[in-house]
């Protein structure tokens, strides 16, 4: 009897240890079933946020990415993701933070390092940027957008033959990038190739024919060859791909001015005004022009505009300078002459060495310009 009561209790037993292994087994079936649920809708929510997001819907973008971070604290892509939203918002700070999170969660995520040195470059923090793209590259050797980002940071620094080294690395790799060779194009008019930057323009228009960014540089490399007429076509094809260019309209404006079509000029400058009323340069454009058709007092009250979103901009009271000695107000204009001289120690040796450069180039009507307002400069500070 004692021997069957040991078998029954030695089954139960069995049986127990059985119900508790199997109870276990599912309990942790459930529990990957679950993380495995949330790893799902994870990745959903993110390409719902990344559908926003290419739909320049910010907000709506973020609100998913959020969501995708409650399911999966570790997705490193929805951090990233959730930064370029925030930085096209201009929260830079706030993508920063992001990136970072991105980085912690995948230290050798390129991308992140890329993201977060764009935003350091839009902080004017450029030095610190160039060591977040050396470590993209680092992460990602061939990536041609970290060249690219890198040169424009240098450029930025005036490092403009550093910066041209990461442009045709970025062209080594990619050679049909459009916005290698428009960057290239940028760095080369600055160190003074005018002809070798039209011809890198020309490159990036034909990887990418409605490049309004590269019509409307090539634009201004002409402006400063003095083919005014080929200049204006590149702007309006500028302007044809994209009809909100403020910039194209101003220096439009400020071609015709040189053509004497002043009242084309100060139309173009008010469209300019139309598409992006804080623009200081617009407001300093159309002062400009009305200075040359005799409208002191209206050019002034541009100027004034001018300077008020742009205080430190040496050349704003330069021409606010000239437009009061044409009203004769010769103390207001001493001040205002001597204001540029603080905010650009340099401007007149910096006009003297344009004056010649266009000399050399013989652009003499844009010359001609440069002249007389070193003459009103020099008499009047």
């Amino acid at each position: 009897m004692k021997n069957i009561y040991k078998l029954t209790i030695t089954i139960i037993l069995l049986l127990m240890l059985l119900n508790t292994a199997v109870a276990a087994e599912e309990s942790k079936l459930v529990q990957q079933n679950s993380i495995k649920d949330e790893n799902v809708l994870a990745k959903e929510y993110f390409n719902i946020g990344s559908s926003f997001l290419r739909l320049k819907k910010y907000q709506e973008a973020i609100e998913n990415f959020d969501i995708a971070i409650k399911y999966d604290p570790s997705y490193a892509s929805a951090y990233n993701s959730k930064g370029i939203a925030l930085d096209d918002l201009e929260k830079l700070i706030e993508a920063i933070e992001n990136y970072d999170l991105a980085i912690k969660h995948k230290p050798n995520f390129a991308e992140a390092y890329n993201n977060k040195a764009v935003s350091y470059r839009k902080l004017g923090k450029n030095e610190e940027a160039i060591i977040f793209y050396d470590l993209a590259i680092k992460y990602k050797p061939n990536y041609v957008t970290a060249y690219n980002n890198k040169g424009a940071s240098l450029a930025r620094l005036g490092q403009y033959e550093y910066a041209m080294e990461n442009y045709d690395i970025a062209i080594k790799y990619e050679p049909n990038n459009p916005e290698a060779y428009y960057n290239k194009g940028i760095a080369l008019m600055n160190l003074g190739y005018i002809q070798e930057a039209i011809e890198n323009y020309d490159i990036a228009i034909r990887y990418r024919p409605n490049y309004s960014e590269a019509y409307h540089n090539k634009g201004l490399t002409l402006v400063f060859l003095g083919q005014f007429q080929n200049a204006i076509e590149h702007f309006d094809l500028a302007i044809k791909y994209d009809p909100n260019d403020a910039t194209a309209y101003r220096n439009k404006g400020y071609v015709l001015s040189m053509l004497k079509r002043y009242p084309e000029a100060v139309e173009h400058c008010n469209l300019a005004i139309k598409y992006n009323p804080n623009c200081a340069e617009s407001y300093y454009r159309k002062g400009m022009t009305l200075e040359k058709l005799g409208k002191h007092q209206e050019a002034v009250e541009n100027l004034d505009i001018a300077i008020k979103y742009k205080p430190n901009f040496a050349e704003n009271y330069l021409e606010k300078g000239i437009s009061l000695v044409g009203l004769g107000q010769y103390s207001k204009a001493k001040e205002n002459f001597n204001l540029a001289i603080k905010y650009n120690p340099n401007i007149i040796a910096e006009y003297e060495a344009m004056f010649k450069k266009l000399t050399e180039l013989n652009n003499s009507t844009i010359a001609k310009d440069y002249e007389q307002k070193l003459q009103i400069l020099k008499k009047y500070s």
